[in-house]
C-alpha cells in the first residue's frame, strides 16, 4: 500500500486518504467528529498513527497541517445561511447516492428503483433519466473534471 494523497472534508471534519493497493487506487476515511479547536494536534496525530500505517512519521507533519486547516475553518464565522430550499421526489425506491458535478450546478442521484437521473440543482428539474440498470444503483460519481 502507497499513499498518495490526501483530501480534506471539512463537514463532518475528516481526512480521506487515497491510496494503491495492488495497482488500483482506494479511500479510506478517517473521521475526526471530536475534532475543536482546542485539540491538540500532537496528540491526535499520535492517536491516528496507532490506528493508521498509511501515516508514517514523514507524512506526520502533512497530517498536522491538514488538522490545523480544519481547527481554523471550525473557528470562521461564515456569512453563510442555509436554509430548506425545495423538496425533491426523486425515485419510487429509497435513494443509495447522490452526487454533485464540480460546479455545483447539477446532481446525479441513484435509486433501489435501478434508476439514475441527472438533476439541475437551481431549479430541481429533472435533465435526464438512465434507465436499464439490471440491480440497484448503489454508487454514482461525474467524471471530474469532465463532468
Amino acid at each position: 500500500m502507497k499513499l498518495k494523497r490526501f483530501l480534506l472534508r471539512y463537514y463532518p471534519p475528516g481526512i480521506i486518504l487515497e491510496y494503491d493497493k495492488g495497482g488500483y487506487l482506494r479511500t479510506k476515511s478517517i473521521d475526526l467528529l471530536d475534532l475543536t479547536p482546542e485539540t491538540n494536534p500532537d496528540e491526535l496525530i499520535a492517536e491516528i498513527r496507532q490506528s493508521e500505517p498509511l501515516i508514517t512519521e514523514s507524512r506526520a507533519v502533512q497530517v498536522k497541517q491538514l488538522i490545523v486547516r480544519l481547527q481554523q475553518k471550525q473557528v470562521q464565522h461564515d456569512r453563510h445561511k442555509f436554509c430548506f430550499s425545495k423538496e425533491l421526489k426523486a425515485h419510487i425506491l429509497p435513494l443509495t447516492n447522490v452526487a454533485f458535478d464540480k460546479s455545483g450546478s447539477r446532481f446525479i442521484t441513484g435509486s433501489y428503483d435501478r434508476t439514475c437521473r441527472v438533476w439541475d440543482t437551481a431549479s430541481g428539474t429533472e435533465l435526464h433519466k438512465l434507465e436499464g440498470h439490471r440491480n440497484v444503483v448503489y454508487a454514482v460519481a461525474f467524471n471530474n473534471p469532465y463532468g
